[in-house]
């Protein structure tokens, strides 16, 4: 056997050697920024167990679950759909960050504190006819759902018309529309199209979102809102339901988006 093999040997079987191993990363104060910056980057390389074992470890040291998602599995992500714009990962890449954010996300949301704003907006969200992508959707409805908003994810391929009809059925303030691709997003101008020949066009906003929507587009649709992320799909959210926004928010939000827009910058709250 040769003193690679032995070395790898001993690493993976030796008591002292396991022990050792465990003790060489950081503990202490800092460790908390440690681990959410290794959740990142297990997120964006694609590294799924990795990034759930970090998780769970996480959690268990009683590390902040907020910062977890939103530093580590939703900044991830994020390192995913930059690198994907930059055409350094491609369409399987980005699929795969959704499924190694998916049990991630899983894993925190049952210990994300519940908002002590009361309840700000129901949401009915899904993707259109024709998409099957829930990456951007499911980080949309956590940030909602964290910031007191009641979300309904209704699923993937879903008709214009169910939108409507699950809408009615929750009650809700708001229908997110995701589209992520060029294909799809026809479907969501239908999804106004029915609503106004129904009556129902001043019931609901219309918000949608996705890696090939904009600010423009979703103003050409005569939708109510674009949101640039996750993140800020929130105080969009908040403003499309009279909720009072933060007091650096902008005032002019389509000029906002269309400044984002205009700096090349894509839709992310699919």
């Amino acid at each position: 056997m040769n003193s690679g093999a032995l070395k790898w040997r001993c690493a993976t079987t030796c008591r002292s050697c396991r022990n050792s191993h465990a003790t060489t990363e950081p503990r202490g104060p800092n460790m908390d920024k440690v681990t959410v910056e290794a959740i990142k980057d297990a997120v964006w390389k694609l590294e799924k167990q990795k990034a759930c074992d970090l998780v769970q470890r996480g959690l268990a040291e009683g590390l902040d679950p907020v910062a977890m998602l939103q530093q580590g599995v939703i900044a991830g992500l994020q390192v995913v759909g930059e690198k994907f714009g930059a055409r350094e990962y491609f369409l399987a890449e980005l699929v795969m960050g959704g499924k190694v954010s998916e049990p991630c996300i899983e894993l925190i949301t049952p210990h994300l504190p519940p908002s002590t704003e009361g309840r700000a907006g129901t949401v009915v969200i899904g993707a259109v006819t024709g998409d099957l992508h829930t990456i951007g959707y499911g980080l949309v409805s956590t940030q909602l759902e964290l910031n007191g908003f009641k979300v309904h994810k209704i699923g993937i391929n879903i008709p214009s018309m169910q939108f409507i009809e699950k809408a009615q059925e929750f009650g809700a303030d708001i229908i997110g529309l995701s589209a992520f691709l060029v294909t799809t997003i026809p479907y969501c101008p239908e999804v106004i199209a029915y609503l106004q020949d129904m009556g129902l066009r001043d019931r609901y906003k219309v918000i949608i979102g996705g890696t090939e929507t904009t600010a423009a587009k979703a103003e050409a649709m005569d939708a109510d809102g674009w949101a640039l992320n996750a993140v800020s799909a929130v105080p969009l959210c908040r403003r499309l339901v009279n909720k009072p926004l933060a007091a650096n928010a902008p005032k002019d939000w389509w000029a906002n988006e269309k400044r984002l827009a205009g700096a090349g910058q894509q839709g992310a709250a699919r």
